[in-house]
């Protein structure tokens, strides 16, 4: 499969049965408003990152259904009006959409699509494929950076993760770590495909296939003395450090590091430091790999003081091994120009009624100080201040905050495609700017919020006229399922 050449079939079989059910009754052109959402943050943090937005405006900048497409669905047994009608299209939608590298919280729409019923409902599960994965793998790669720094001390941090990584290719992970800040992959494919700086050492068979260590390191330094990385702990990690000092001081190439792929990182790094140091390889730094995550990175940093300077991450990384799915849903908000809601006996399941959007308030130190989830189109800013006071309450505990007039705020949803054409500029927008940008809204986070364990809820509520539109939708609605259960 060629990355990224993907077609409207990039969906569930059920989309074409719903599809074909609202053709043949007329209604599929029906304009409806879709919203992509989470309910709760991952990993039991406070935030989540939005990413994979442009490679979503990749696939819909080419949306059409092929020949190929076409006879494929006939053999599944779709009518031919049907067919003719798909193979007539064109993308018709509008779509909003939270920025790559913009901070989400629950219950706010990350993608909302306005558009033809058949469409709208066509593209769900290519959003929520991208878009799920890489907010998932970005968060978790901003978790693992953030540890390596929890001594204030700025570390290299390498995602290597592809012989570990569930998707083929490991485009998905790589692309989404690096947006979440990690420095370089191991994944060349992936780092040309992006532009990503290339990264990595050496594997031990280079070494086990000489008679000795020392003789391997020698070799291996002379071919790549502008990288000149070696890997210590094929047999004993001491003797191999020893023998990587031996092998640069007889080549005269600079040791640039050693790597620690196994062991006791934390023991055998402040080891290896007072050799490297003793011989006056002040410069060499000390990477060290083997399934870490961000609670063992910051438990090296902080509570066993390791001396080690760069972090290789892979499995952990990944496969987002400790939540290995986000949970981003795609669910209708309004059609036939009625907000509509759906009703769960679990509340958090409960939707919020109609086409949303996202005031952030900023406060007096330019940090964000709470989001307030409104209805689409309601003014309620003034060059980038709020025009009016606004009570917003949150779901979970009908909290209310009041955002006074006045007050710094901007909408971080953006119009990304409109009646089908997509907004190229946010399509084609470098990987390195999108991974400033995020780096940039974490730190308008207040540290409370970016804790590993125990965060803050960052305040993400509901104006007040909607969340009263919400619970007046849910009584209606429970209403008349009573009503309809009397008279059957």
């Amino acid at each position: 499969m060629i990355r990224n050449k993907f077609s409207p079939l990039f969906c569930d079989l059920y989309h074409l049965t719903m599809a074909q059910a609202m053709f043949d009754q007329g209604t599929h052109n029906n304009i409806e408003t879709y919203e992509m959402f989470i309910r709760k943050n991952p990993f039991k943090g406070s935030y989540l990152i939005a990413a994979g937005l442009g490679e979503v405006l990749e696939w819909l900048n080419d949306w059409h259904y092929s020949d190929e497409d076409i006879d494929y669905l006939r053999s599944l047994g779709f009518k031919e009006d049907f067919l003719t009608m798909l193979k007539e299209s064109h993308l018709e939608i509008d779509m909003h959409a939270f920025k790559e590298g913009e901070i989400v919280f629950p219950n706010e729409p990350i993608v909302r699509v306005t558009g033809p019923a058949w469409q709208a409902v066509m593209i769900e599960t290519g959003i929520l494929n991208i878009i799920n994965a890489q907010s998932l793998f970005a968060t978790k790669a901003s978790r693992i950076v953030r540890a390596s720094q929890a001594d204030g001390k700025k570390r290299t941090i390498l995602e290597m993760g592809l012989r570990r990584a569930q998707d083929t290719q490991g485009f998905t992970p790589t692309r989404a770590a690096y947006i979440g800040g990690i420095d370089g992959t191991s994944n060349v494919e992936a780092a040309r495909y992006y532009n990503i700086p290339a990264v990595g050492t050496m594997a031990h068979c280079l070494i086990m296939r000489e008679e000795q260590e020392k003789e391997a390191f020698k070799n291996y330094l002379v071919s790549d003395p502008k990288r000149a990385s070696v890997l210590i702990d094929t047999y004993d990690t001491i003797q191999g450090a020893k023998n990587a000092i031996q092998a640069s001081k007889e080549t005269k190439i600079p040791l640039k590091s050693v790597r620690l792929d196994s062991g006791d990182l934390a023991y055998l790094s402040k080891k290896v430091r007072a050799l490297l140091d003793n011989e006056g390889f002040y410069d060499t730094k000390i990477t060290a790999s083997n399934d870490l995550d961000e609670y063992t990175i910051q438990s090296l940093i902080l509570e066993q003081k390791a001396p080690i300077d760069i972090f290789g991450v892979g499995t952990m990384l990944a496969t987002s091994f400790d939540q290995p799915a986000l949970g981003g849903v795609y669910k209708l908000k309004k059609t036939k120009n009625r907000e509509v809601i759906k009703v769960s006996e679990l509340p958090i399941k409960t939707t919020i009624p109609g086409a949303t959007d996202v005031i952030r308030v900023i406060d007096e130190n330019n940090q964000y100080a709470g989001d307030i989830i409104c209805q689409e189109g309601k003014t309620f800013l003034n060059n980038n201040t709020l025009s009016q006071n606004i009570e917003s309450i949150r779901i979970d505990n009908e909290h209310l905050k009041l955002f006074l007039k006045g007050k710094k705020a901007y909408r971080p949803m953006i119009e990304v495609i409109k009646n089908g054409k997509v907004n190229k500029e946010e399509m084609l927008k470098p990987l390195a700017q999108i991974r400033e940008y995020t780096q940039k809204n974490l730190s308008r986070l207040d540290e409370s919020h970016l804790r590993l364990k125990s965060s803050h809820t960052y305040i993400a509520g509901l104006e007040k006229g909607l969340f009263i539109l919400r619970n007046d939708l849910r009584k209606k609605a429970l209403k008349n399922e009573i009503q309809s259960h009397d008279r059957n």
